[in-house]
């Protein structure tokens, strides 16, 4: 029989593309948000059903997990370094509520696996964030609230684990992701922000910082193929999802130009501040299990200002 999944966060970034691989493995998809994308009108009913949740609610938790075998839990808050220090609670309290709520609504439904998506937020600045080195530090102060929020989604599925012996739950840690359907509004992340102004004329483009910082980027769509993944091999330690490569934000404004096709000025403002020095992955244990993403920078970025341009 097909198995019966449940995709929150449906809409988002990763939600839609993870929609479009479950239904070409046939399985039933019912996928939730507060929004619907219609890129979900090309889906048959037969096999996919959208249902608009306040996952905040945990009546509402409750009802959509009845009858599902999968839970894939992306729902989350994307949003800038910068908003996420002035603006905490956007993401602080969202998201302990996303994740008890989804959780414990699963745990008693006893649906029979579930797919946590944390983030490289719960890490503090290293050179390599490893999976076993979460518990031995604190996450960055740039990342403070949301980080504890994410921490606090893995500390239930362990709590779990001893209470009731629930061997069930599976833990993905994304990088710095992208894609199509991006946040290009306030508060974007660093590649829709440098995408939307330059497609929108801004010259020079001013970036803050020195362009020194390192990140792991990788899209939205090799995301949705580790959430698979660690489902399929039935992974309960927390794996990383990322490229495991780092580039500069210099090298990243440089490629966005070069996609863009425009020799546009870019002045750096040295009096706005850098954020971590290094945010890098380490994808070994990924790696182990056999996840490579596909999705190049510049392939990616490519696809990304396409999709911009033709919204805007």
């Amino acid at each position: 029989m097909s198995k019966k999944v449940l995709i929150t966060g449906a809409s988002g970034m990763v939600g839609h593309y993870l929609v479009e691989k479950c239904i070409d493995r046939e399985y039933q998809v019912r996928a939730t948000d507060l929004r619907y994308n219609e890129v979900f009108d090309k889906y048959s009913a037969d096999t996919f059903e959208f249902v608009n949740a306040d996952l905040r609610n945990f009546n509402e938790c409750k009802e959509v997990v009845k009858n599902v075998d999968v839970v894939f839990n992306v729902a989350g808050v994307k949003g800038s370094p910068r908003r996420a220090i002035e603006r905490p609670n956007e993401f602080f309290t969202p998201l302990l509520q996303f994740n008890t709520n989804m959780m414990e609504a699963s745990r008693l439904e006893e649906v029979e696996w579930y797919v946590y998506t944390s983030s490289n937020g719960v890490y503090a600045p290293a050179e390599r964030m490893r999976e076993d080195d979460v518990w031995k530090s604190f996450p960055s102060e740039n990342d403070r609230f949301a980080g504890w929020a994410k921490r606090m989604g893995e500390l239930q599925a362990d709590c779990y684990r001893v209470h009731y012996g629930q061997e069930n739950i599976s833990i993905v840690r994304p990088a710095n992701i992208f894609g199509k359907g991006d946040n290009f509004g306030e508060g974007s992340m660093v590649i829709p922000s440098i995408i939307k102004r330059i497609c929108d004329g801004e010259n020079p483009l001013v970036c803050w910082g020195d362009g020194t910082p390192i990140r792991d980027f990788i899209h939205a769509s090799d995301v949705a193929d580790g959430l698979l993944m660690v489902y399929d091999k039935k992974i309960t330690e927390p794996i990383n999802i990322g490229s495991g490569k780092g580039f500069t934000i210099k090298q990243l404004v440089e490629t966005v130009v070069d996609v863009y096709g425009e020799d546009i000025p870019v002045e750096w403002d040295i009096t706005k501040p850098n954020g971590d020095p290094v945010r890098l992955m380490d994808t070994t244990k990924s790696n182990g299990y056999g996840f490579y993403p596909k999705v190049s920078l510049r392939d990616g970025i490519s696809e990304v200002m396409e999709f911009y341009s033709n919204e805007k």
